[in-house]
């Protein structure tokens, strides 16, 4: 019998089995669903990375293109946070990331520069931060900035998104939210209302990469 994979989940202490995963990512698919259920913070399904001593945020669903994009802003000089999960401190509004590996799809991998392999059974390679030439920032940090990512654009372009719609989208994005009731609301309101909101048209992985580390300081 194998002794199953401990993993630390932003706090949380998981134990997945070693065996019975389709690939790698469904390895850490099972870990975030354990931390699900265990975490005292409120966690969102979101990329980050760090600039400026603050957190950028990329909320959403799969295939949005976090990943790639994260990756993108690592080889930039920006600080890795995670691909996947954030957690966000219920009273003091700071965010952790899950620095699991980032995984990419062999376009993906071409797509940041490094040279395209075979996935496993997901179509996907894990890619550690140092193998990108990034640093990974495990302190808790402030948000700064919520990024929409809109891939297809015919040119890259950074729109203003309203504290409004920048709450939907964390809401929408949020994996556990119903856990905590009033405190959530609370404390995603806050967060919407502090923080700058950005839709983010991409029509490459680098030119939208170059558009995140070039956003303006945070009006907060």
């Amino acid at each position: 019998m194998t002794d199953p994979v401990v993993l630390d989940v932003i706090g949380v202490r998981v134990e997945v089995p070693a065996e019975g995963h389709r690939s790698v990512e469904d390895l850490y698919a099972a870990a975030a669903r354990l931390a699900v259920e265990r975490s005292p913070r409120l966690l969102f399904h979101a990329g980050a990375v760090e600039r400026d001593g603050a957190a950028v945020l990329f909320p959403g669903e799969s295939g949005t293109g976090k990943s790639t994009t994260v990756a993108a802003c690592v080889r930039r000089g920006l600080g890795y946070l995670t691909d996947e999960m954030v957690a966000l401190d219920l009273d003091t509004g700071a965010v952790r990331g899950w620095p699991r590996p980032i995984m990419l799809t062999p376009w993906a991998l071409e797509a940041v520069g490094l040279p395209a392999v075979a996935g496993d059974a997901s179509g996907k390679v894990a890619v550690t931060c140092a193998e990108l030439g990034g640093t990974v920032v495990e302190a808790a940090l402030p948000v700064a900035h919520v990024v929409a990512l809109r891939r297809g654009a015919a040119a890259t372009a950074l729109t203003p998104m309203s504290a409004g719609d920048a709450l939907t989208l964390l809401l929408q994005s949020s994996f556990n939210h119903y856990r905590h009731g009033a405190a959530a609301w609370v404390a995603v309101t806050a967060l919407a209302e502090r923080v700058q909101g950005w839709w983010l048209d991409a029509a490459d992985v680098d030119s939208a990469a170059a558009a995140v580390a070039g956003l303006p300081y945070s009006r907060s």
